[in-house]
């Protein structure tokens, strides 16, 4: 057989290189090697895996989470290029604060194409429920209180949709994390969760349960027609998004979210039952799990991973049964590769992809800036600008007693802090 150039593979073969191929960057650049490789006619579009942006000093770059964090360029905006990044969603769409603290938009880093989201002030007045206790300190009943204030500024943290985004889609609605901004641009350590219609310039605050830590919102996701919200302590609150007048609220647009229910799934209510790890709702199998990555004390790197599903609770702690979950433990990852982080966990079946492309594990970023401004600070490094973030604990874990691996080293010339953005996924 006579030997031929690379642009003369044939068809067959190009098409088992690009179903091999789980990175859409890499089948891009492949696409652009020639043009009989262009042209090839391929089957069905391969599989693919979130890639995550790292804040390179010289600006963001994406990076294959197979293969050590293979570097390709990420030609943004340049009112994008120094961005902050608080999550993403499915089509390559970014959260991003262009002005680090406000200019919230959902950008496609792909087409370019741009949704603005709410800069949000923070009400006068925050209602919450706050729990009363008996002697043995058991839940006795709830009463509202309320905080005064002057309107602040807030910063997104972390976000999801409740579908596929689009411009003025006012059936999808965006879910948020949120931080008040105080006196001299200081973060409070307690956070907030709205929502508002895509495309939309006005945002609810989500109903707040109680002043505890342990009620305080560290995860958010969307599942089964509803948002979860997972809790410093590993509660979870559940919110449904109404098309109608919220009846506390006249002279609002008709549109707000009703508490749904409030699972007891955590340790409980007060500071130290809201244990210093990190939790991450994700969706498997038609179930909600959680993904839990616990810290190293002396400066909050990963130090092991554990999963647990949501499961009908043994002990009620409630007369209405559909009110009392329970997280339980789970052994094994069963096949699953999992992406953990706030607003944009994901989960992926390993047998989708060409046998022996991909391994079953957890990969995880370092979002210790993420969680620095709360009741869980001393278990991380000091930094010399608040607005400094972790850039190291990157990396890939299986479920304990197994270590992480950190597998996405620190490139030459990198700091391990940047000045604009955390790592963050980028959903295929």
């Amino acid at each position: 057989m006579a030997e031929g150039g690379w642009d003369e593979l044939p068809d067959d073969v190009v098409q088992q290189i690009d179903g091999r191929l789980p990175c859409p960057l890499d089948r891009v650049f492949m696409a652009a090697c020639c043009k009989s490789w262009r042209t090839a006619p391929v089957g069905p579009p391969a599989r693919s895996l979130p890639c995550f942006i790292l804040p390179l000093v010289r600006g963001p770059s994406v990076a294959c989470i197979l293969g050590g964090g293979a570097l390709h360029g990420l030609d943004l905006p340049a009112d994008a290029r120094r961005a902050r990044f608080f999550g993403s969603y499915e089509g390559m769409w970014a959260f991003v604060a262009l002005r680090r603290r406000d200019g919230h938009v959902l950008l496609n880093v792909r087409t370019g194409e741009r949704i603005p989201l709410p800069d949000i002030e923070f009400g006068k007045i925050t209602r919450f429920r706050r729990a009363v206790y008996d002697e043995n300190g058991a839940i006795q009943t709830f009463r509202w209180a309320g905080i005064g204030g002057p309107r602040r500024p807030v910063m997104m943290l972390a976000a999801t949709l409740s579908r596929a985004p689009a411009v003025d889609d006012e059936e999808c609605v965006a879910g948020a994390i949120l931080n008040v901004l105080g006196p001299e641009g200081r973060v409070n350590h307690w956070r907030y969760v709205c929502f508002w219609r895509l495309g939309s310039q006005m945002a609810i605050q989500a109903q707040e349960v109680s002043s505890h830590v342990g009620w305080s919102p560290q995860d958010i996701a969307y599942f089964d027609g509803r948002f979860y919200v997972l809790t410093k302590g590993e509660h979870l609150r559940t919110y449904t998004v109404l098309n109608e007048p919220d009846p506390n609220r006249e002279g609002v647009d008709n549109f707000h979210a009703k508490l749904c229910n409030l699972y007891h799934t955590g340790r409980g209510d007060k500071p130290d039952d809201a244990v210093p790890r990190a939790g991450y709702l994700v969706v498997s199998r038609g179930q909600l799990l959680m993904v839990v990555k616990e810290w190293m004390p002396d400066d909050g790197a990963t130090s092991c991973i554990r999963l647990f599903a949501l499961t009908p609770a043994v002990v009620l702690l409630h007369d209405d049964p559909d009110s009392s979950l329970a997280w339980t433990a789970v052994e094994s990852l069963d096949g699953r590769l999992l992406v953990v982080g706030p607003g944009c966990s994901r989960a992926y079946e390993c047998a989708h992809f060409p046998s022996g492309c991909i391994q079953e594990g957890v990969y995880f970023l370092d979002d210790r800036t993420y969680y620095n401004y709360t009741f869980f600070a001393p278990y991380f490094p000091e930094q010399s600008s608040p607005d400094e973030f972790t850039c190291t604990d990157n990396g890939r874990c299986r479920l304990l007693p197994a270590l992480p691996e950190h597998c996405f080293p620190i490139k030459p010339g990198e700091s391990s802090f940047s000045t604009y953005s955390p790592p963050v996924w980028l959903l295929p």
